[in-house]
């Protein structure tokens, strides 16, 4: 993939480095009825600990994700 098209590379002098994390875990819980299930875990470096979080569907992981996105800093 491009980088100019990907958003750029990580070596990129513009401005400060953002240093954060978001990682998603997907499992099927098939004891329920709404079976999607998302483990969510988002850390920085200026965070002492990550924060955790649970979803269950589609729609509240990116709802996640986007509240990660917006969290972070504009460069």
């Amino acid at each position: 993939m491009d980088r100019e098209k990907s958003g750029g590379s990580e070596d990129s002098n513009d401005g400060p480095p953002i240093q954060a994390t978001l990682v998603i875990r997907v499992w099927k819980d098939t004891e329920s009825t709404e079976p999607f299930r998302a483990r969510i875990i988002a850390g920085s470096s200026e965070d002492d600990e990550p924060t955790i979080s649970y979803a269950r569907g589609r729609a509240e992981v990116v709802a996640a994700v986007n509240r990660w996105l917006y969290s972070l800093p504009d460069v």
